[in-house]
């Protein structure tokens, strides 16, 4: 694993389990997709709670040097989408 697939999936669940999203299961994907190395998803008590969850996730990939990552549902918070 290269030193920022390393830095992401540890910031990522780092956020996660600060935020406290709930069932947060982490995905290996490398060498079985071409979409990415690892998916994670977690859940949340409530819409808002999601979106402080993704809110926080956001903030700390960029505070780790991750960059801006591509975001999807979060107006709506039913269910948000992070692609970093």
């Amino acid at each position: 694993m290269n030193d920022f697939v390393s830095r992401a999936i540890n910031t990522v669940l780092a956020s996660l389990e600060d935020s406290k999203a709930e069932n947060i299961v982490s995905i290996d994907i490398q060498g079985k997709s071409s979409l990415g190395d690892y998916m994670v998803i977690a859940s949340g008590r409530s819409h808002r709670h999601v979106a402080a969850v993704a809110e926080h996730l956001l903030k700390a990939l960029k505070d780790a040097g991750l960059g801006n990552a591509r975001v999807e549902g979060l107006s709506g918070a039913d269910w948000v989408l992070i692609d970093t």
